[in-house]
């Protein structure tokens, strides 16, 4: 009898290759395994960044809803009691109507301004670039403002995304004159029937890379490019100016 024909030696062979199967199917296993389990860790990580992001736009919003509030509540002391104790303290000392009178309407004008910050009038039935208009108009005594529009559609948008543009257009100028040291600002407006394209752009100072990611109004921004479904670039350099993209798809 042949020697590979010796029960022996076939048991031997078999026990030989159902050890390399079960060997080939034992490191099968584990790479599927360690491969699984690298992905899972990283969709974990994934989902626990995004968890932390979303939390801190949940506290940017509150963050900014509060600092709304004390900037509405400094106009209100500063501004508007203040006119009228003024008012109050001229009619007890015998002080001419007319004078009374104007001050009042000083204050009327002053209340109605408070009022307009807070949501604008009629904002149902004007448009975007008349909204916006309104909003960088009283800037103009501090910057030199110009404004393009390009409205190539008829198309209305929603009272909802009309006052977060208001609101974004605010922000901007609000922080190009707190911060940026700038004279200048150019503001071009296009709504087509596929978008509506805001961009903003300042000749003052600019940031670094690092400083863009720093402070509430980027991150509010980014609060409302997230409500509004849209896309957003800030780009800045040292000494030339920063300027603000903002695309939001039509609905």
């Amino acid at each position: 009898m042949e020697k590979w024909q010796d029960p022996q030696v076939i048991a031997l062979w078999i026990a030989i290759i159902v050890v390399l199967v079960f060997t080939i199917l034992f490191f099968v296993i584990w790479i599927m395994y360690t491969g699984y389990k690298r992905m899972t860790e990283a969709n974990l990580r994934e989902a626990q960044t995004a968890l932390e992001h979303q939390k801190k736009l949940l506290e940017t919003n509150l963050q900014a809803q509060e600092k709304e509030r004390e900037r509405i509540a400094a106009d209100l002391h500063d501004s508007l009691i203040g006119k009228l104790s003024v008012i109050r303290l001229k009619s007890q000392t015998g002080v001419a109507i007319n004078d009374i009178d104007e001050m009042l309407g000083e204050s009327i004008a002053e209340a109605r301004r408070i009022s307009h910050d807070l949501t604008p009038p009629l904002i149902a039935f004007s448009n975007i670039e008349d909204l916006i208009d309104n909003v960088v108009s009283p800037w103009q005594q501090k910057l030199n403002i110009t404004y393009y529009k390009d409205v190539r559609t008829a198309a209305a948008l929603s009272p909802e995304i009309k006052i977060q543009l208001i609101r974004v257009a605010q922000e901007l100028v609000t922080n190009i004159n707190k911060h940026a040291q700038a004279t200048a600002v150019v503001i071009h407006l296009r709504h087509t029937n596929k978008n509506f394209i805001l961009l903003v752009k300042d000749n003052g100072r600019g940031y670094e890379a690092g400083q863009l990611k720093k402070g509430l109004g980027l991150h509010s921004l980014e609060l409302r490019m997230q409500y509004l479904n849209a896309k957003y670039r800030v780009t800045s350099a040292q000494g030339k100016g920063t300027a603000t993209l903002i695309v939001v798809p039509a609905t």
